[in-house]
């Protein structure tokens, strides 16, 4: 524990990034979906009219906005860290491990930040009514399911950035982009396969219910944990 503890460390020394950017880009995005409902109100009035409201339940921005700094990051995380923890006597496995701590903290905090926004969105509306998680994708903003879902997702975003990293260091720049294909066509794959039985798909979806979203970024963290663990034994200096 001692050395995963060390690597932990190292992590954390960016700050910023550990901490700071990806709870400031979630706000970012609540402010620019704020910014919206006051530009469609200057037609309707504010607080917004009930029926484009509830149209602001269907919002995605949770889901694309974090995410792309975070596989950034996860991406970085594999690369500089990578290099200074070997040059400082580190194993693989260790540095995996004191990562891997590391992103379940930047999820927690970034996951803590949004269940403070949730609440402000709930009992407020930001004072113009638009809707940023409480959004029929998490289940009209349930707490534990935006919690979950807002947690696994930025974990997934980080196991899948550092995997691509590690894919890298590991292999060079052909087979990062031979990954990062072989990544699309997989989830082409699936879209294809969920469009060819629709059905199969709404009634699973249907029994998840709400939990659907967060089961998907657990599954995908969880794949994105166990790659990132692989290509880090072959990544190299």
């Amino acid at each position: 524990m001692q050395y995963v503890r060390k690597n932990l460390a190292l992590y954390l020394t960016n700050r910023s990034n550990a901490f700071v950017i990806a709870p400031a880009i979630l706000l970012i995005a609540g402010v620019v979906v704020v910014v919206i409902g006051l530009i469609i109100g200057i037609r309707t009035g504010l607080p917004l009219p009930v029926e484009v409201s509830e149209g602001f339940r269907y919002n995605s921005a949770i889901f694309w906005a974090v995410p792309s700094f975070l596989i950034s990051f996860g991406v970085l995380s594999a690369n500089r860290g990578l290099s200074s923890a070997l040059a400082f006597g580190s194993t693989r496995g260790h540095f995996w491990a004191g990562t891997a701590v590391g992103f379940a903290i930047t999820s927690l905090v970034t996951t803590a930040v949004a269940m403070v926004l949730l609440t402000v969105e709930t009992t407020t509306g930001y004072g113009v009514g638009v809707h940023y998680l409480a959004v029929r994708g998490l289940d009209d903003g349930r707490p534990a399911v935006v919690a979950a879902t807002v947690f696994f997702l930025c974990l997934a975003s980080l196991f899948v950035g550092m995997s691509f990293g590690g894919v890298y260091r590991a292999f060079g720049t052909l087979w990062t982009a031979v990954a990062v294909i072989g990544v699309v066509v997989v989830i082409l794959a699936l879209m294809a396969v969920i469009v060819a039985w629709p059905a199969a798909w709404l009634r699973l979806f249907s029994e998840l219910g709400g939990w659907s979203a967060p089961l998907v970024f657990l599954a995908a963290a969880a794949v994105g944990a166990a790659a990132s663990r692989t290509v880090t034994r072959f990544a190299t200096v």
